[in-house]
């Protein structure tokens, strides 16, 4: 979220400087990614205001702009500027971001530019010029203004801390750290007369309609600029006062145009197969969704997005001003399965203050007074106000927990109200904070704001076992992560709707009572995790990814150890090699090593298996049993997770790493006394031979120390395989007639099991 340090001084004072608060804001949970110092982005850029407006050829307009000392003749393509705006003006052989130069449109010369919001360093792209107060005085140097002398913060808010997600939340934290008074300004009341009907749903238990009678116009400078230092792009007065409400106070609201609508107002499920065009001028079919509705149709997404049948536009003149709380689940739901988010969504689902709904009306409607001219027609109010928790905890119950020594008085800063009771003491926790429910969360609030740093460092009791461990998943760790692959560690819940299209659905463990309905089932496979990894990759432009993850898969009857890998993009790169991908031979070396690690006795078979292509896919069997499988993902699998266009595979293995054997204890040799004898086998066999069975032929005589298939050549129904043998005795040194006895052995075995021909002489040459 992004906060205007200019802003967030309305509502709190501040004694430190805008370095020193957003130290402090990180310290305590709120992480401060960055800092934007306004007044760098101005430059030398200053006031200029439009004395006159010429059109030019191809959609340009030639303005005279007095920026006081003299005038200047500048083009632009904005054709939104008026005769009398004031503007920002970088005039040429000044500095903006370099020297500004003159500029030639055919005849005539542009003597400098007119500065956007973006280029002003207020939001990241801007279409318009960026019209400033008419009260500014003309050739004032931008960064003298104040309104240009501040910092926007960019606060990373945790999904717990909902109440962060406005000024005045950020305002309540400045609050307690430097014990200043929130300064929040007192609203007119108005009495509920009833005129207009509203029925509300069960997930929608507070609901004001205001009937108001408006101007439309552009919103005055001190709202346009706050909202853009906040990311949200101005619109008219109306729409905006909503969001600045919004941004302020942390309450989403939602304006109507009276006329477009019917008189009456619906919080309801969607009908079957419901339809609404939303603001984004995108259709969406809606089912037992909850919506607002007149009397005939759906005129607004709850919670999500208004319909582009009921907006606001230059013509309208009577509102009906919405501000609603909604269960925080219902909007969730309906978000993830549009795919359709906006700010309001972003706060209803992360859940409001439900009480604040009363005093944002009141904030609003004195804002379209000032700024709208605004009449107020009537007002409707459901309103079920939520009682606060209460928890209840001891000084020595969190100092235990904690490992510290604060005392009593230290809780009455936390910025709740304590009750003190003979034995206890008793938090009432305010609305708006509905991440604190025990003892613990008390615990935490108060070493936030104190800071986790003036916690004392305790050493943990813990009893240390010498001796040795063989550890089976340790050992997988440390071969992979030396051949440059990465630990993932992913959540055991999964979801069950999107595991069933991957694998077998009748088989699946899903929770009684899960955290949420992407987290509803119990993994069956390491794939999804893995593959949403990847994913996350590849979205942040990191084309190159190696990973695995060793942790406990889950069906209806047990529960057991695997290994998951996924490779794909390009191989890690150095100055000898070449910029190759990730293949199928790949994974199958890694799996290869693993089990060498065991010395077990595998075979790899072609089997078809779910969400792996049939042909590029290998099962893995140790003493006939199944125990994993590798290859590459089937094409299909790509559409599920969005991401159709990739220039390679994405390579997955997965083994069961309890089922396969034990490593039998490590047995030492000594070094070889005599010479290692390096001879290589050129082979002729069938394509339908397996190299497998070859090597493990060869690696059975008597004196093999290693055998590597080295070269393959398909030819037309066979294929050619060099094979390069170590020789070794323990006894001697191998002759030059032993060796060729022994080579000659080897192939007359080959030759006879595998029909095996030496290269060359295939055809009887």
């Amino acid at each position: 979220m992004k906060v205007s340090y200019n802003w967030l001084k309305e509502f709190v004072d501040i004694p430190v400087s805008s370095f020193e608060l957003a130290e402090k804001f990180t310290l305590s949970g709120l992480e401060v990614e960055s800092i934007i110092n306004t007044q760098d982005a101005c430059f030398d850029s200053i006031v200029g205001k439009i004395l006159s407006r010429q059109p030019l050829p191809n959609n340009l307009y030639l303005l005279v702009v007095d920026i006081g000392k003299k005038q200047l003749s500048i083009v632009t393509s904005d054709y939104h500027l008026d005769i009398g705006d004031k503007v920002g003006v970088a005039q040429a052989g000044t500095n903006f971001n370099g020297i500004v130069r003159q500029k030639k449109f055919g005849k005539y010369i542009s003597e400098g530019f007119l500065l956007s919001a973006s280029e002003l360093g207020l939001e990241e792209t801007s279409n318009n010029v960026f019209v400033l107060d008419s009260s500014f005085e003309v050739g004032t140097k931008l960064k003298d203004l104040e309104v240009f002398n501040d910092f926007i913060f960019d606060i990373s808010i945790t999904p717990n801390r909902a109440d962060c997600l406005s000024i005045l939340g950020i305002a309540r934290e400045v609050s307690i750290y430097y014990n200043k008074p929130i300064k929040l300004k007192e609203c007119q009341i108005i009495k509920e007369d009833n005129k207009f009907s509203v029925i509300l749903d069960k997930d929608c238990p507070s609901y004001i309609a205001s009937n108001l009678k408006v101007n439309i116009t552009s919103s005055c400078f001190d709202i346009r600029q706050k909202l853009i230092k906040c990311g949200v792009r101005p619109i008219n007065n109306v729409v905006d006062i909503t969001n600045y409400c919004m941004l302020a106070l942390g309450q989403p609201m939602h304006a109507f145009d009276k006329d477009k609508i019917g008189n009456k107002i619906i919080v309801r499920n969607a009908f079957k197969k419901e339809r609404i065009v939303a603001l984004n001028d995108v259709e969406y079919e809606l089912e037992d969704d909850l919506v607002i509705s007149d009397d005939k149709k759906a005129i607004a997404i709850a919670g999500i997005m208004g319909g582009r049948d009921s907006q606001i536009d230059e013509n309208t003149t009577n509102i009906i001003l919405e501000c609603a709380y909604f269960v925080p689940e219902r909007i969730r739901k309906t978000s993830k399965k549009l795919k359709l988010s906006s700010e309001s969504s972003y706060r209803f689902e992360r859940g409001i203050d439900p009480n604040l709904n009363e005093y944002a009306t009141y904030f609003a409607i004195d804002l379209l007074k000032q700024y709208a001219n605004a009449e107020v027609v009537g007002i409707t109010k459901n309103i079920t106000k939520k009682a606060p928790i209460e928890v209840t905890f001891t000084v020595d119950e969190i100092n235990n927990f904690l490992g510290s020594k604060y005392e009593k008085k230290k809780f009455y800063q936390i910025g709740f109200e304590i009750k003190e009771t003979p034995s206890n003491l008793v938090a009432i926790v305010p609305t708006y904070r509905i991440d604190i429910e025990n003892m613990e969360d008390i615990a935490e609030e108060i070493a936030r704001i104190d800071g986790y740093d003036k916690l004392p460092s305790t050493k943990p009791c813990m009893s240390i076992n010498c001796e040795p461990v063989k550890d089976k998943k340790d050992s997988i760790r440390l071969l992979l992560k030396s051949n440059g692959l990465f630990e993932a560690i992913n959540y055991s819940f999964v979801d069950g709707h999107l595991l069933s299209k991957l694998t077998n659905s009748s088989n699946l463990l899903y929770l009684k009572n899960p955290l949420t309905q992407e987290q509803n089932c119990m993994r069956n496979t390491l794939f999804l995790g893995l593959m949403e990894n990847l994913v996350f990759n590849l979205n942040h432009n990191i084309k190159s990814v190696a990973l695995f993850e060793i942790g406990k898969i889950f069906d209806l009857e047990n529960e057991s150890n695997a290994l998951g890998i996924i490779l794909h993009g390009f191989k890690p790169i150095n100055w000898y090699t070449q910029k190759n991908l990730f293949d199928f031979y790949d994974i199958k070396g890694l799996f290869e090593a693993i089990f060498g690690l065991f010395e077990c006795n595998i075979e790899f078979k072609n089997q078809e298996l779910a969400f792996m292509h049939p042909k590029k896919t290998l099962a893995v069997y140790n003493n006939g049993n199944y125990i994993g499988f590798f290859g590459e993902i089937h094409p299909n699998v790509y559409d599920i997770f969005e991401i159709k266009f990739l220039k390679s595979g994405v390579l997955y293995g997965e083994i069961l790493i309890d089922s396969f054997d034990r490593f039998k204890s490590f047995h030492y040799k000594s070094l070889p006394k005599f010479p290692i004898v390096v001879r290589d086998l050129n082979i002729v066999v069938d394509k339908s031979e397996r190299v497998d069975e070859i090597k493990s032929t060869i690696s059975n005589f008597e004196f093999v120390y290693k055998v590597n298939l080295i070269d393959v050549y398909d030819m037309a129904n066979k294929k050619s395989l060099n094979f390069r043998i170590e020789l070794y005795s323990q006894e001697k040194t191998l002759s030059d007639e032993d060796i060729e006895k022994l080579i000659n052995e080897i192939f007359l075995s080959l030759k006879d099991k595998f029909k095996a021909a030496i290269r060359g002489k295939e055809n009887g040459l």
